[in-house]
């Protein structure tokens, strides 16, 4: 019985194995996502960034505070921190959001501060794909669009991309007294 060099055996096998391998699969190219938390004011459905949002909650206790804007619904004890809140809607001129199972605060982070935003509804995260769904918006009619810098459109809803820091820098916003 004659024996067969191990090593010569090895290199025979993985000669074999190669030749009749597939071959790996083709590289394809990943997909971009851009992800935000989705909500809505009114009839319009929006997203923002994720990093600017920095917790969603059920609508809190408020203390109204005297002397301030309607749509300044009051002041919350959020965690150990007070937090205005204000009703987005009522501050774009839409009709102000009851207060239901569905209305929810986000609570934005602006320069250490929180301030929570009252919408009617929040959808939690969503994931849009830049290159197929995003839109351009050139229609800015709608206050709301002011902050706007895009959108992406998915099964015949329009999701506007809404700059939430953009809204708490703005002037008008931050004055908050009658």
């Amino acid at each position: 019985m004659q024996t067969q060099d191990p090593l010569l055996l090895l290199q025979q096998m993985q000669q074999a194995s190669l030749a009749n391998s597939p071959g790996l699969p083709e590289e394809a190219e990943a997909v971009r996502y851009w992800s935000g938390v989705g909500f809505r004011i009114g009839d319009m459905h929006l997203v923002s960034q994720l990093d600017q949002v920095t917790e969603v909650i059920q609508i809190p206790m408020m203390t109204p505070v005297p002397k301030t804007k309607k749509w300044v619904k009051g002041l919350s004890n959020i965690r150990g921190s007070l937090v205005p809140v204000i009703d987005v809607a009522e501050y774009f001129d839409k009709d102000s959001i009851k207060f239901s199972d569905r209305a929810r605060v986000m609570v934005i982070d602006y320069q250490g501060f929180g301030v929570g935003l009252l919408v009617n509804e929040v959808f939690g995260l969503r994931h849009f794909d830049e290159e197929v769904e995003r839109q351009p918006v050139t229609d800015k009619k709608d206050s709301v669009l002011v902050y706007s810098s895009g959108g992406f459109l998915r099964d015949d809803t329009m999701w506007f991309i809404f700059d939430m820091k953009a809204l708490l820098e703005n002037e008008g916003f931050r004055n908050i007294s009658t």
